[in-house]
């Protein structure tokens, strides 16, 4: 089959749901996740965003005679705007590095030290604070947050660190523990089967082991706290510095690398004005 391939942008708001609203517009699941990943320490997208907010994809694309896509390419650049303020990234491998990463405006990471949300899809159920326990009866200290989400849900690695604890701990059900650096620790528990062992090295975003409802549980979640020095700390606000920052020649590539990018998103609005008008519609 012949295809022509184009650098495609996409801009337009959310409608019903972003990953509805960018597919509709010749986008496909693996650009929807890579953004994902790109806003997944700033963004939760279950409660984050909505209906009106603006989202913006540049990306390489290979499309058929009738205009559809048949595969796609690198994605070079996305934007969101919502009620947490606008966000951009582009992406860039840095010299040294054995993969794409994405980058702000500055040259600074959007991968942050630890994961707010270390899984995808999850829906909150219970937040950080005083709660009464479902199962106890009586209020007490709810020292993590609990994401619902099916029974074998891949749960990922907050951050790099070292496995110190793995296996069945008493309430917490099938449980793994991590250390970071920095005096920082993560826990998650009540897993259907965990995928790591104690003592060894893992990568954040790396799969640690799988949702269910071990130990004391009402129904199938993972249960996630954050400790620094021994002290809880409320995931859903932590505020912890980003991953890595360029600097030098490597932030002199990226300027580069992201005015070639800016050039093709310009272009790319002035032939697609139908997209502009939409936006500035409303």
């Amino acid at each position: 089959m012949p295809v022509t391939f184009e650098n495609a942008r996409i801009a337009a708001r959310v409608e019903t749901s972003l990953y509805a609203s960018a597919t509709a517009l010749g986008a496909t699941p693996r650009e929807i996740e890579a953004l994902a990943d790109a806003f997944s320490y700033d963004v939760d997208f279950q409660r984050d965003v909505r209906a009106g907010d603006h989202f913006e994809l540049v990306f390489e694309r290979y499309y058929d005679d009738e205009g559809n896509t048949v595969r796609t390419g690198d994605l070079l650049f996305v934007s969101l705007e919502s009620r947490n303020g606008q966000r951009a990234f582009y992406a860039f491998q840095a010299p040294g590095e054995s993969r794409v990463d994405w980058y702000d405006s500055d040259g600074k990471g959007a991968r942050r030290f630890l994961m707010r949300t270390p899984i995808n899809g999850a829906r909150l159920s219970s937040g950080y604070g005083m709660r009464r326990h479902p199962i106890l009866g009586y209020s007490r200290m709810h020292r993590g947050t609990d994401f619902a989400a099916p029974t074998g849900t891949p749960i990922l690695a907050a951050g790099d660190g070292t496995v110190v604890r793995s296996g069945p701990f008493g309430a917490f059900g099938n449980y793994v523990r991590l250390r970071h650096s920095d005096g920082y620790e993560t826990a998650y528990a009540h897993m259907s089967r965990i995928a790591v062992r104690a003592g060894t090295r893992v990568r954040q975003g790396q799969v640690i082991g799988y949702v269910g409802s071990t130990g004391r549980s009402t129904g199938p979640h993972l249960h996630y706290e954050v400790m620094r020095r021994g002290q809880q700390i409320n995931p859903m606000t932590l505020r912890v510095a980003n991953g890595r920052n360029l600097e030098g020649r490597a932030l002199e590539l990226f300027q580069a690398e992201r005015a070639r990018i800016d050039i093709l998103r310009e272009a790319r609005a002035a032939e697609t004005p139908q997209q502009e008008a939409a936006l500035t519609a409303r």
